[in-house]
């Protein structure tokens, strides 16, 4: 399919991300000198609001604000401006997708993110928040006093290597501003406001980190915090600031986190984290102490499975990008993908009368401007005419193929121009006699002396080897290995922080975390923690995105137990004292020693269960067995 690309100032706009309220924002190239171009974001006003001053003023003070801002977990602004009468800022271009639509592609694989994996997200975004809170104006000094309003999922960019970033300042609050918000003015999402944003009274940066807070809660409890059937129904939760205990709702959520939960959600002002600076420290330390393994790679690792297909499909994208040409001020330039043959081939020719514009806005050195014709390829023909228009003149020895005028005719030399040239015309003639003359008289000696008759005569010393080689039938082409399938597997224990090994070789992971493997075959899974007894279970993998849930026990007085499920189908619930253990089967699992203890099981599909109870001494081991029946459950 042919697609467009528009030419908009010095940049070409490629293909349109997202548009919003008052702006639409393009994937676009820098035309740079000698061919040298980045990806780029532009962001331009829409035409609808270009006579509009507050809405113009409100984007010149984005890029007022935003090309002060130089950090890692902010989008940086190389550039600001307007074109055609309209405003545009340039932006750094995130090969990756806002924090909303990766929930939404989890949610659909049915996975979740990790506990740490979650608390590296708010800290990242943490402290792109603290640069813009303490950020300096470049030009005088001063503090900007940047308050960004509206912290949501929509506004935090994951980037395919995992990096945080912190988008979007265009409703930003600075002392620069012409006006200042009049009380009562609500900006910003609905939903993660803070309660004295939503009421309408005075905000400092702590609003932001209370929004921080909101997005903190959501990838916990994987809900949301404020909702309800109507805006004004939701800014009365947010005024109330009724917040449910996380712990309650995600009981993987460990305390020390459930305590910056509480403390960044404080509905007084005064009681929360004063500054985005304190809520980085906090969740830094925190996964020091309790992952100290965890990395940003690891993480990079789970978006790109998580997006595998999308992030391919954008590395094709940015590849065929790349060979876009810098089109001219026609305002529009058409490509097409590459003709499969030449009786298809179409003359798509890009006029080059007026030349590229580079950076400095002068135009481009170019040292030849051509156009090819090729209609002798719709035509059949096998010759190409190419006309030339440059300022340069061909050298008629070098334009091989090339039609300068009269051709002379095949197998005679071109008519010298000069002395020199019929000097060596002549010695080329009198070398190409030489040798010919060579190869007469040795073609005459050889046949006088009958070599070519030994040669004809002559055969192999091992014909009979040769013969028979070549009779032998050729041997079969080894078959393709088919590539070994994997499935995605969540691994998760009560309590988190199990170390885990595979077939008893350590991994170096601890749950929850997310791996790969074989699928439908069975691997000997155990899960370690101090304080806990080991976990043990052969699990095999039927499906992409299944989890796996290691319940542990604490150490003391123990026995095993292994639970057989005959008739469970693919995926038996499988119960003790009326805890979820899995839906497998169970293998070693420690239980309280000289108490009863009731198993049972259930067909997920048919609803048929069993269930029966064991009391075990300290250290014995016992296999339970349960066959369930074909009825519906007691």
């Amino acid at each position: 399919m042919m697609s467009q690309f528009e030419r908009f100032g010095k940049y070409i706009l490629l293909e349109k991300l997202a548009a919003g309220g008052m702006a639409e924002i393009y994937l676009a190239k820098s035309l740079g000198a000698q061919g040298v171009n980045k990806f780029l974001a532009v962001k331009r006003i829409l035409p609808q609001f270009c006579e509009n001053p507050e809405f113009k003023e409100m984007f010149r003070e984005e890029a007022k604000l935003s090309v002060n801002l130089r950090h890692s977990n902010v989008v940086p602004i190389f550039d600001f401006g307007e074109e055609r009468n309209q405003f545009y800022i340039v932006m750094d271009y995130v090969e990756g997708r806002n924090l909303r639509q990766i929930l939404n592609e989890l949610k659909r694989q049915q996975i979740q993110f990790s506990v740490e994996q979650i608390a590296y997200v708010i800290r990242e975004a943490a402290a792109g928040l603290d640069h813009a809170h303490r950020c300096i104006d470049g030009s005088t000094g001063r503090p900007l006093n940047i308050i960004h309003r509206d912290i949501s999922p929509q506004n935090v960019m994951i980037s395919f290597d995992g990096e945080v970033k912190i988008i979007d300042f265009g409703i930003a609050k600075a002392e620069t501003q012409m006006e200042a918000t009049k009380a009562g003015t609500l900006k910003g999402k609905f939903g993660y406001m803070s309660p004295e944003q939503a009421d309408g009274q005075n905000i400092d940066v702590r609003t932001d980190i209370f929004s921080l807070g909101i997005v903190l809660w959501e990838l916990l409890a994987n809900d949301r915090l404020f909702t309800a059937s109507s805006e004004a129904a939701i800014l009365r939760k947010i005024r109330d600031c009724q917040v449910p205990s996380i712990r309650k709702i995600n009981p993987n959520v460990p305390p020390e986190l459930e305590k910056i939960v509480n403390k960044v959600l404080a509905k007084d002002p005064n009681l929360r984290y004063q500054t985005a600076a304190a809520l980085h420290k906090d969740l830094n330390r925190f996964l020091n102490t309790q992952f100290p393994d965890f990395n940003s790679q690891d993480f990079a690792v789970f978006i790109k499975n998580a997006f595998a297909q999308s992030y391919q499909e954008s590395k094709r994208k940015l590849v065929e990008y790349a060979k876009v040409q810098n089109p001219d001020d026609k305002t529009v330039v058409t490509t097409q993908p590459p003709v499969q043959s030449a009786a298809r081939a179409e003359a798509t020719v890009i006029d080059h009368s007026v030349p590229p514009i580079g950076e400095d806005g002068q135009p481009l050195n170019q040292e030849t401007n051509h156009k090819v014709d090729l209609t002798g390829l719709k035509q059949g023909q096998t010759r190409t005419n190419v006309s030339m228009s440059s300022s340069v003149t061909p050298n008629p020895k070098t334009m091989t193929g090339i039609r300068t005028g009269v051709t002379p005719p095949r197998g005679l030399p071109s008519r010298p121009s000069s002395s020199s040239d019929l000097m060596e015309t002549l010695i080329s003639w009198f070398v190409r006699g030489g040798v010919t003359a060579i190869f007469i008289v040795g073609g005459w000696w050889a046949w006088q002396n009958n070599v070519f008759k030994d040669l004809l005569a002559e055969k192999p010393k091992d014909e009979s080897r040769v013969e028979q080689a070549s009779k032998a039938p050729a041997p079969a082409p080894a078959p393709k290995e088919e590539p070994e399938t994997l499935y995605k597997v969540t691994l998760n224990s009560d309590p988190i922080g199990a170390r885990v090994y595979f077939e008893g070789i350590d991994q170096g992971k601890f749950t929850p975390v997310m791996v790969q493997l074989p699928a439908r075959k069975s691997i000997h899974i155990t899960f370690k923690k101090d304080g806990y007894y080991p976990y043990e279970i052969d699990f095999t993998p039927v499906s992409n995105a299944q989890p796996l849930q290691a319940n542990m026990q604490p150490l003391g007085r123990a026995a095993y137990i292994s639970v057989l499920v005959i008739n469970g189908g693919s995926s038996p619930v499988i119960e003790i004292n009326g805890r979820r253990v899995g839906d497998t089967n169970v293998q070693v699992y420690p239980i309280p020693a000289g108490v009863p203890v009731q198993i049972r099981a259930r067909n997920s599909f048919t609803g048929a269960m069993a269930e029966t109870s064991v009391s075990l001494e300290a250290d014995q081991k016992k296999t339970v067995e349960l066959i369930l029946g074909a009825g519906l459950p007691r």
